[in-house]
């Protein structure tokens, strides 16, 4: 017999027990009927929430819809219905594909009930149904081909359209309760909403509002992605920058949670690749000793990076620094470190880890500044400004404590260097004596210079 897979196997950021806190939180209050899980951009929210949807799949009804993927359509009530229809069905989400969008069963009852909540010719557009065909011999009367507006039909005919919503909701109840009973799974049903910060303004406005409206029931779950600050610019720019737009979204969300990002060892450790580099000598858990600074064993002040975590390399520390340093999140370092990978591969040999990082990390976030850093008279300043805007790092070395800034500085000064200065540097301590030492001859200098056009390259990798 096949092992069931552990869908939080790669879970490096133990998204795990928020999903389990979160599950026992919705359950227990009843009153949630929207939560909105709040991270920015980059952040891992898809990760959580498609884990979250395969775990919680095996006790409950789950449907994940990913609103960034049906932005396209004119109106978002067909496209959740037409992805609810689906994985309720057959447990995969079509609605992506074309196939898929034109698989809907005619005789599916919850698109039968939305039809008069829905603008007529939005039916054929996105799900190949003929209008008429959905409503057989009940066409139209109750069809409302004047209902092209959601809003307005409220106001127009409010008992009219209040009877129609109360029979869409009553079809919702009675599919989610079909399917939980064919599946023996329990109540309530979960519906994940992903990448709706991505939308288009409208397109994510109108999508809370149909949940708002059409789907507030007693065995329904929303869980929404997003970034509610970039979901409150968004709004700002449809109804103007004096608009509350916060204010707003909490009309739509009962409760919010925010994914913690603060600790990212675990994900580097599981992500970062072997890459043979020249040893600078960091010390990983921080502990330095009497000799150096005290008659006890003591860590480093707080911004230094240090961890205890049982094989974590320097390679890894020096990249969890530099993703502080950069406020790097982790779509963004993902990429990065396919490009570091492919960068050390192309260059060969050992690598000057933290310089070639350093770079690739520069060139992504602060193009503009980068471009100075090979300039004879600004690279310096283009480092320093840099560290102005960044987040203070630093790393042990045992004897002493360096940072990002002065790391950077002593390579650049190494590369610029000439034959005269080289041979002048002298009593150099630490870090400093293994960089000189593997950048003084002219074959490693040569190799050091021909970092910039391979991180270039690399930089093209997406």
């Amino acid at each position: 017999m096949s092992k069931i897979k552990d869908v939080w196997a790669d879970d490096f950021m133990g998204r795990k027990p928020s999903s389990e806190f979160l599950t026992t939180y919705i359950l227990a209050n009843p009153h949630v009927k929207v939560l909105n899980v709040n991270s920015p951009w980059g952040s891992g929210k898809s990760f959580f929430l498609e884990r979250w949807k395969a775990d919680l799949g095996k006790e409950h009804v789950c449907v994940l819809f990913n609103a960034w993927e049906t932005d396209y359509a004119a109106d978002p009530l067909v496209a959740l219905i037409t992805c609810i229809e689906q994985q309720i069905k057959d447990n995969l989400d079509v609605t992506a594909t074309e196939a898929g969008r034109r698989a809907v069963d005619v005789g599916s009852d919850v698109l039968r009930k939305a039809v008069p909540l829905i603008a007529k010719g939005l039916i054929k557009k996105f799900v190949g149904v003929d209008f008429d065909d959905l409503l057989g011999e009940e066409g139209g009367e109750n069809a409302a081909d004047s209902v092209k507006d959601l809003v307005a039909s409220l106001i127009n005919d409010q008992s009219k359209t209040s009877r129609h919503v109360e029979e869409f909701k009553a079809a919702v109840i009675k599919r989610l309760e079909q399917a939980a009973e064919n599946n023996n799974l329990s109540k309530p049903a979960f519906i994940f909403i992903d990448e709706l910060d991505r939308c288009r303004p409208t397109y994510a406005i109108e999508l809370l509002e149909r949940i708002k409206h059409f789907f507030e029931l007693e065995d329904c779950r929303f869980v929404i992605a997003s970034d509610s600050k970039q979901l409150a610019h968004s709004i700002r720019a449809v109804y103007g920058q004096g608009f509350s737009s916060e204010r707003y979204l909490n009309r739509f969300f009962d409760a919010e949670f925010n994914l913690d990002n603060s600790n990212i060892f675990n994900f580097v450790y599981g992500y970062l690749p072997e890459i043979k580099s020249v040893t600078l000598g960091v010390n990983v858990t921080g502990q330095v000793h009497g000799m150096y600074f005290s008659e006890v064993p003591v860590h480093p002040q707080r911004n230094t990076v240090v961890t205890e975590l049982e094989g974590f390399t320097e390679n890894g520390l020096i990249l969890v620094g530099l993703v502080k340093y950069f406020g790097v999140e982790l779509r963004e370092l993902t990429n990065y470190l396919k490009q570091i990978k492919s960068a050390a591969d192309t260059i060969g040999g050992e690598i000057h880890f933290f310089w070639l990082a350093y770079l690739i990390f520069f060139k992504s976030s602060k193009a503009a500044e980068y471009a100075d850093l090979w300039s004879a008279d600004k690279g310096h300043v283009a480092i320093q400004r840099l560290n102005e805007k960044a987040v203070g790092v630093t790393f042990s070395f045992t004897s002493e404590l360096s940072n990002i800034k002065d790391m950077a500085d002593f390579y650049l000064t190494i590369l610029n260097a000439n034959s005269q200065d080289l041979q002048q540097m002298r009593n150099l301590t630490s870090w400093r004596n293994t960089v000189y030492y593997k950048g003084i001859n002219a074959p490693e200098r040569e190799r050091l210079k021909i970092y910039k056009d391979v991180v270039e390259l690399a930089h093209r990798l997406n």
